[in-house]
């Protein structure tokens, strides 16, 4: 990349949130990114806060659909398109100010994905909030099919 080391995270968070129009919305921070791993953050702001002050539910389920999404969709490969099959998100506890989450795929899940036409892979995802302490636990079921062409008509 022409961009200096530092700018990148910015730049990639610009890139990613113009595509996924609510990621922008929140705010999500995508803070390092690899082909195997990838750390989001989200802060702690009013528009997207519960009753009680807290990140909404909502807000960290996306913040994790988010880490584990561009994990997937920077592997599929461009005749293929990513589709989020199943969320299992557990709360925890209340969380505590801003979040990070981390995501991670396996070795063998990134052959995987380059390796095979179609299929579906659980990617874990760790949250932690201000305190150092997970808020929920989450993994998300992603899938990866051929695109379909448009016949003409």
């Amino acid at each position: 990349s022409p961009l200096p080391p530092s700018l990148h995270p910015a730049a990639t968070s610009y890139l990613f949130n113009s595509m996924v129009k609510l990621a922008g919305t929140a705010g999500i921070r995508i803070d390092s990114l690899s082909h195997t791993h990838s750390q989001i953050s989200l802060q702690n702001k009013k528009k997207i806060q519960n009753h009680i002050g807290g990140l909404h539910a909502c807000s960290m389920a996306l913040a994790t659909e988010s880490a584990t999404g561009i994990l997937i969709g920077m592997n599929v490969p461009d005749t293929h398109v990513p589709l989020i099959k199943q969320m299992k998100v557990d709360y925890l506890r209340r969380c505590q100010g801003s979040i990070r989450a981390e995501a991670t795929l396996s070795d063998e899940d990134y052959k995987r994905i380059h390796e095979e036409d179609k299929g579906e892979v659980w990617v874990q995802c760790k949250v932690e909030d201000e305190s150092g302490k997970e808020p929920i636990k989450a993994q998300m079921l992603w899938a990866w099919v051929a695109k379909q062409r448009r016949s003409k008509l």
